[in-house]
């Protein structure tokens, strides 16, 4: 796929196809993490639910209160997401999320990795993948970003979206923007 003249290698998309706007959102929103932390750990992980739910509310409440947990013990306030909801053939839905977070105040996640677990407990279970974050800065840039798109890239394969509501959304994503300097 071509990004502004970039070549963007993608993952998983040869037999269904992608949602470029998942994509495209989601590039858009780690240039712009990356311009205002200048180091950013991207984080990606799952999350399985014990129930089926009509509408993402216990998801968006769920990264509210990840939200407030970096506010309060990392001083994070720019923090970039995307989420996209997936349900093939399971009863219940599932999610993938990917953070953007400042990378100079969070370098490794084994530590939020712990308490996003432990918060999403009572509505399931969350699988943190291999090789689960990316950290990005000035000296790695040109490995690391491509590195890390090619991984989120699989949240915009287009299987398993579709199977909600009409009402109810398949992706979400933070609204980072540069401050203007007027």
């Amino acid at each position: 796929m071509d990004y502004n003249g970039e070549k963007i290698e993608i993952c998983n998309s040869s037999k269904f196809g992608i949602y470029k706007k998942i994509l495209l959102s989601f590039i858009e929103q780690l240039d712009t993490a990356i311009q205002i932390h200048g180091r950013v750990l991207v984080l990606r992980s799952d999350f399985h639910m014990n129930f089926y739910t009509s509408d993402n509310k216990i998801f968006s409440n769920y990264i509210k209160n990840i939200k407030q947990y970096l506010k309060r013990h990392y001083d994070i306030t720019n923090i970039g997401y995307q989420w996209v909801r997936e349900q093939e053939k399971a009863k219940k839905q599932h999610y993938h999320l990917v953070l953007m977070l400042d990378g100079n105040k969070i370098r490794h996640p084994s530590k939020l990795n712990k308490i996003m677990k432990s918060k999403w407990l009572p509505r399931g279970h969350m699988h943190i993948p291999e090789n689960c974050f990316y950290l990005i800065d000035k000296d790695n840039i040109e490995k690391q970003r491509p590195e890390a798109i090619y991984r989120a890239s699989y949240m915009a394969k287009s299987r398993g979206k579709g199977v909600r509501p009409a009402q109810t959304k398949d992706f979400y994503c933070s609204r980072l923007k540069l401050k203007n300097c007027a």
